[in-house]
This record gives C-alpha cells, structure tokens and sequence, in this order.
C-alpha cells in the first residue's frame, strides 16, 4: 500500500487535499447518484420507484380504478338501457380480467425496476465502504506517521532540556564560584 508523507514544513501532501479523493467514483457521471454512473434502465427504474412511493401514485391509481369500475358499470348500465349499446356487456366485464392483467403487469415491471434500483444502490454501497476501507488505511498511516514524528521531537525536546540543564550548571558553577566546571 502506498503510504501518505508529511513535507518537512508540515503542510498537507497534495493528494491529501482534496477530502473526497476517494469517491473517484462519483466523477464518472456527475448526474448519476450511483457510483460507476447510472444505464437508462437504472435511471428509470429508480425514478419509477420514486414516484410509486408517494401519495400522489395513490390517489391517482385510486383514481384510474374507480374510473374504471364507473365507466364498465356505466358502459353495462347503458348497453343495458339503450339495447344494444356495446352489445350489452362492458368493456370489461366483472371479474375485471383486463384489469387484473393490467395490476399483473405493473406488479411485474414494479418487482424488477426495485431489484435494478436495488442492485445499483448495492453496487454505490459497496464503492462507497471500499473507499471508506481506503480512508481509514490512509488515516491509520498517518496516524501512525504523526506518532512517529511526535516522538522523534519528544526525544530531542529531552536531549536540549539536558544540553540546557548542562549549561546552566556551568553558568551557575561560573558565576557563584569564579571558577569553571564542567557538567558530568
């Protein structure tokens, strides 16, 4: 693994700067949500799956039943009156077939574009904890860099406070005796 260093000035290595280095990913495909970017199919799937989880896909699929059930009985209702009028039976008649094919169909096309959203978010969740894994192991490194550091200057801050302690005896041994000393 490549490993980060800190300049000897103490400023930031320049592959350290940018916070999101590790969500390259991303870039691919600046409108895509999803790492690696995003087919049609993927695009679609998660716009329809978006727009099946609100209220307003409710009341109009709520909406386009009852339509559907008044305008059959209604169709019935004057076929009936006016002899004749689609032959005397509805468009769909009861036990609504057609209608039933119709929530077939859409439980069909719904079931998959989840699994394809689904998949695409798997495939973003797995990109993401990978350059997580990335992030910490860069971390770590420097983490361990900065100990490194922090203990080289600790050593020298101990060898200057003797040097100091040296000299200072040898100031006061100077100044108090006349005579000079040396450290031991």
């Amino acid at each position: 693994m490549a490993t980060t260093t800190v300049p000897a000035d103490g400023a930031a290595p320049a592959a350290a700067t940018d916070p999101l280095r590790h969500f390259e990913h991303y870039k691919q495909d600046a409108d895509s949500p999803y790492a690696g970017g995003s087919s049609f199919m993927e695009r679609l799937s998660e716009a329809v799956a978006s727009g099946m989880g609100t209220v307003g896909f409710l009341l109009i699929s709520s909406g386009i039943i009852l339509l559907w059930v008044l305008a059959n009985h209604v169709i019935h209702f004057l076929s009936n009156s006016w002899h004749g009028l689609l032959n005397g039976q509805g468009f769909d008649p009861a036990p609504f077939i057609l209608l039933n094919l119709v929530f077939s169909a859409v439980a069909f096309y719904t079931g998959a574009l989840v699994i394809i959203a689904q998949k695409a978010q798997t495939r973003t969740d797995k990109a993401n904890e990978e350059a997580s894994a990335k992030h910490r192991e860069e971390l770590s490194q420097l983490h361990t860099q900065l100990l490194e550091q922090n203990r080289d200057l600790t050593e020298q801050v101990h060898q200057l406070t003797q040097q100091v302690h040296g000299l200072l005896e040898q100031v006061h041994a100077v100044t108090c005796t006349g005579s000079p000393k040396t450290a031991s």
